[in-house]
Formats: structure tokens, C-alpha cells, sequence
């Protein structure tokens, strides 16, 4: 069922008249591909969907009502333009009167339902999961590229300025870009790119998104050998990311594969290494849909992606994977980057290597 048709059977049997959409996410969920803002950073469009059972608005200001009319309306909505010197929370309070609305931000004293919307998106179409293939492999080739490409006596920022600008190239925005070296790898989960020199490791990271589509990966690199006990901790990280992919079962809650997680890091030896950075949760048209904790009451679902990310102080493994009914498929593997494959009794998972060079 396509985003619109799930939106609309979901507001009949909640007994809404209409839903506005005014997020960036769901604006591209619902449109497929299409985009509603001016400001990239912003997280609400300039433009925003009026769905009722039959019918779809698209409301805008006089400064982009016309061209997000002509230019961004798959669904082919009607223009309903707003004076740009009118306010808008007063105009939808006004055209919304006496009907039962919802929205994604409770603009006009609408009930705020994101967190509903949220669970309707996350189940992927078959047409998000081809898109989400080729946009896998492109974020994927970008970083790759990108790591073999970084020398000792670069920066960190001028390695994530490269990795920004391959991603633009090919239209991908890249939302989080990491990038640490050496012992900032061994300080921070989180090494946002500074003027530090490279030495001899390397570790980029990279959330980017396309047609809404989000993805995240992690790559590593060493200029030297892999010191031992760098080694011996990626091996133990390796097979925790292994199990948490291939451990997921459809109807399986939250908080039972949390309990399976935190087992996965003590058996290792890494009994606290869970509690200093998230584990990742389901993505999609988020960068995390949520981000999955112990105490979650939800349930993983096939046909969902998602972006596990675990860690020990040091190394980081990450993937966007795809849980469909026939078994688990990696967006983000290329054949380009070494992989180990990891034995777990629930099956085999290629893993990322740390590339040395």
C-alpha cells in the first residue's frame, strides 16, 4: 500500500476529517521524492498536505505556492496560496473550522499524531526498497571512495569536506558527517571533523539521505598495521553487529532484542560498552525512525530497514540493512571494500573490515 492509500485508511478508522503535512519527511514520504522546503536545514517545508479522503491541498505562501504547485506535486494537489504577509497559523486555523484535523507538527491546535505517522511510513513499498538499493550503494561508494582517497597529513575536515562534496554531486545530502583520527577515534563516539592532522587511522562516517530515502555506514581505515588490541576488539565488535542483523525476527519486541544486545556485549568482555553511545533502531524516512532503547515497547517488523550501529571504544561497525520476508539484505555492501564473514548461531553476516593501507 502506497503512503497516500495507508494515510487514508488509517484517517477513516480514526474518525479524522484530514491530516497536514508540513514535515520535510513526510512531505517526501507521501509525494515520493518530492521536496517542500527553501532552507535545508530546516525541518518543517514552506508548503504543507491537506489529505482528505478524496481530496489533497497543497497550502503555501505567495512566495512558493506556485512553483511547489508546478514543480512539486506529484500527487497533484490543488494550490490553496496564502498572502506571504498573512499569517498561516491563523489561516489554517480558519480553513480547518468545524472539521476534525490532525497534523505532524499541531500547527493550528491540531492534535500532534508524528509519532502514528511514524509507524504507517516505516513499512517500506517494493519500489522504496529499489531505490533504497541504488541509494545504498552510492553512499556506500562515495565513503569507500573517500577513505581510500585520505592520506596521512590531510585534515579530518578536509577528508569530510570531500566526502560532502561527492555527496552533492550526486545528490545526496549529507546530514552527519563523522570523521575522526587517531586517538579522537579512541576519545569520541561522535569525532566531528576538525583541522587535526591524519597519522594513522582513520574512521568516516556518514547519514545521507535521497528522495527521502535515509542512509548510514560506518568505514574504518588504517595506515599501519591494525594495533592488536584495536584488532581483537573489532573481532568482538564484529560479531555483535553480525548477531544484532541476523537475531531479528518478525514480531520480536524491542526490549527482548535489547536484553539479547546487552548479553551480546558482556559475553564479549564489553559488559558496559552498550551504556556510552545508542545502538541504532529502524530507519527509513528518518535517520532513525526512533532510536531503539531498553525500554521500548515496540516491535521489529519485516519489511522495515533498519541502521544498527554498535561499538567499543575504538571501533565502530554500521550498516542500513533491509529486513524482508525472504531474509536480511545489506543496502550499503559494495564489492569494492573487504568483508569477513561471521559465524552466529542464527547464521552468516559479511562484515566490513578495517581496511589497512
Amino acid at each position: 500500500m502506497e503512503g497516500l492509500e495507508r494515510i487514508r485508511f488509517w484517517l477513516k478508522g480514526q474518525g479524522y476529517d484530514g491530516i497536514i503535512l508540513s514535515r520535510r519527511d513526510n512531505y517526501t514520504w507521501i509525494t515520493k521524492g518530492n521536496t517542500n522546503h527553501v532552507v535545508q536545514n530546516s525541518e518543517v517545508g514552506v508548503a504543507a498536505l491537506f489529505i482528505r479522503e478524496n481530496t489533497i491541498d497543497i497550502i503555501a505562501d505567495s512566495s512558493d505556492s506556485v512553483r511547489i504547485a508546478k514543480e512539486q506535486n506529484s500527487v497533484e494537489g490543488n494550490q490553496v496560496l496564502v498572502p506571504w504577509y498573512e499569517s498561516m497559523e491563523e489561516f489554517l486555523a480558519d480553513y480547518l473550522k468545524n472539521l476534525n484535523v490532525v497534523s505532524d507538527t499541531g500547527v493550528a491546535g491540531t492534535t500532534n499524531v508524528q509519532a502514528e505517522l511514524v509507524t504507517l511510513r516505516m513499512q517500506l513499498t517494493e519500489e522504496d526498497v529499489k531505490n533504497y538499493q541504488t541509494i545504498g550503494i552510492e553512499c556506500a561508494s562515495i565513503v569507500e571512495q573517500v577513505c581510500k582517497e585520505g592520506m596521512p597529513g590531510q585534515t579530518e575536515n578536509d577528508v569530510a569536506n570531500r566526502l560532502r562534496i561527492l555527496c552533492i554531486e550526486h545528490g545526496i545530502s549529507p546530514d552527519c558527517v563523522l570523521v575522526g583520527a587517531d586517538d579522537r577515534i579512541l576519545k569520541y563516539r561522535h569525532p566531528m571533523p576538525t583541522d587535526k592532522r591524519i597519522e594513522q587511522s582513520l574512521m568516516c562516517v556518514l547519514g545521507g539521505e535521497k528522495s527521502g530515502l535515509n542512509i548510514s555506514l560506518t568505514r574504518m581505515v588504517y595506515f599501519t598495521s591494525v594495533p592488536q588490541g584495536v584488532q581483537e576488539k573489532y573481532e568482538k565488535l564484529r560479531y555483535i553487529f553480525a548477531s544484532m542483523q541476523l537475531v531479528m525476527k518478525e514480531g520480536m519486541s524491542y526490549s527482548h532484542y535489547f536484553e539479547k544486545v546487552v548479553k551480546l556485549y558482556e559475553e564479549a568482555g564489553y559488559k558496559e560498552e552498550w551504556k556510552l553511545h545508542h545502538q541504532g533502531g529502524p530507519t527509513g524516512y528518518g535517520c532513525r525512525e526512533f532510536v531503539v532503547k531498553p525500554s521500548n515497547k515496540d516491535f521489529i517488523h519485516a519489511g522495515q530497514a533498519y541502521a544498527w550501529n554498535p561499538s567499543i571504544t575504538g571501533v565502530k561497525c554500521e550498516e542500513t540493512t533491509f529486513l524482508g520476508k525472504n531474509g536480511l539484505m545489506t543496502f550499503t555492501r559494495t564489492k569494492e571494500w573487504p568483508r569477513k564473514t561471521i559465524a552466529t548461531p542464527d547464521g552468516n553476516f559479511d562484515v566490513a573490515d578495517i581496511l589497512q593501507r
